[in-house]
């Protein structure tokens, strides 16, 4: 708490009143003197209570996934203020310092009209993050004015909101997909389904027990069929995410996590299930909520996790996707994959720096997850 301007002139002149009512014999002058310097300390003690007894409150017009806000990089997100006087006196207008943790956008300042006794006033604020990560809202500061202007206040409130920021969603040319009816047919697992059991047909096999042939497909395929039950499965693809050596000024691990998200979604788009190993963590994903928790993962993705060396692959797995900024952690990892698995390999350091922009307006720049990204010479589709 300090006086301001006028304050400080207010105090100056009470001081000179009373040094010369004193020193000139003047007491009449004296009582002037001590209401300057009276109204510089009411309006001190107005402005400490009042400030002490502002609550201010941030929330947050997101969606919202277990429990935390979730917004993407470049896209507006609107923050409400709600302040509240729990005095019993009327309070004169303040202003509110809010300060952005980085990647938020800029602080800013709002300056609301006043709140009378027991009063409640808001305000908000529309903000465009330009990274992804944890972020918000890192306090609101308060500055308020007592009366006649001669005292003011700063405090902090230690308000803050935190807010998941996912990177945008992108398309990828992953061109693979669940093996089709066709390939089912001469597998003893189907892919698709809800139910635990389904039949398919084979070919007849000598010993195969008569009662099971399929008239009809053997009538359709010219040879003898045999009917066989199966038990179903969805599909299962898999993301490796590893963003081992980031440098955390650049933005090479944003890339890989964009292109990570976006094969996770790619692959929950067609009714897959997908196992996603996010540095450490295993997350095993289906639709519906999957898709949020792949955004919500995009944000709380660390710079430099790595997927562990023992990281299960099941071999039911019909996709691996590999996403890595250096093309070592790239053969690293598919070193470990079964001979003949069909896969994809994102690598950032591998891109075509040609008409490509990694310092884009969304990462700090406009980027997109470049055509060039293929699947790997010689993965099996």
């Amino acid at each position: 708490m300090r006086p301001t301007a006028s304050g400080l002139i207010f105090l100056f002149l009470g001081a000179a009143l009373g040094i010369a009512a004193y020193r000139f014999s003047l007491p009449g002058i004296l009582p002037a003197g001590l209401l300057l310097v009276a109204l510089v300390l009411l309006s001190g003690l107005v402005v400490a209570v009042a400030s002490g007894r502002l609550a201010v409150a941030l929330s947050s017009r997101m969606r919202h996934v277990d429990g935390s806000p979730l917004t993407t990089v470049g896209t507006e997100a609107q923050v409400d203020l709600s302040v509240r006087n729990r005095t019993p006196l009327p309070v004169g207008s303040f202003t509110l310092e809010l300060r952005m943790e980085d990647g938020f956008g800029p602080d800013r300042t709002l300056r609301l009209p006043g709140l009378p006794a027991r009063g409640e006033d808001g305000a908000s604020v529309t903000v465009v993050p330009t990274r992804r990560g944890r972020s918000g809202v890192a306090d609101v500061g308060l500055r308020i004015e007592g009366p006649f202007g001669l005292v003011t206040r700063r405090r902090r409130t230690g308000t803050r909101l935190s807010v998941a920021v996912a990177v945008p969603d992108q398309r990828l040319p992953v061109h693979s997909s669940p093996r089709t009816s066709l390939d089912q047919s001469d597998s003893d697992r189907l892919l698709r389904g809800t139910s635990t059991l389904d039949f398919h047909t084979r070919e007849y096999v000598p010993g195969d027990d008569m009662r099971h042939v399929h008239w009809s497909s053997t009538a359709r395929m010219g040879e003898l069929m045999v009917r066989e039950r199966a038990h179903e499965e969805t599909p299962t693809a898999v993301i490796l995410l590893d963003t081992l050596g980031a440098d955390p000024e650049g933005h090479g691990a944003d890339i890989a996590v964009t292109a990570a998200a976006a094969a996770a979604l790619h692959h929950l788009d067609r009714d897959s299930e997908v196992v996603f190993w996010s540095g450490p963590t295993r997350l095993r994903l289906a639709s519906g909520r999957g898709r949020d928790a792949v955004r919500l993962e995009s944000a709380r993705h660390p710079a430099g996790a790595q997927v562990p060396d023992d990281a299960n692959v099941p071999t039911s797995a019909w996709h691996v996707s590999v996403c890595t900024l250096t093309t070592e952690r790239a053969d690293a990892l598919s070193s470990r994959l079964p001979r003949g698995q069909a896969r994809s390999r994102f690598v950032v350091e591998e891109l075509d720096d040609d008409g490509v922009s990694l310092d884009t307006a969304l990462f700090g720049g406009a980027l997109s997850v470049p055509h060039q990204w293929r699947r790997s010479p010689g993965a099996v589709r």
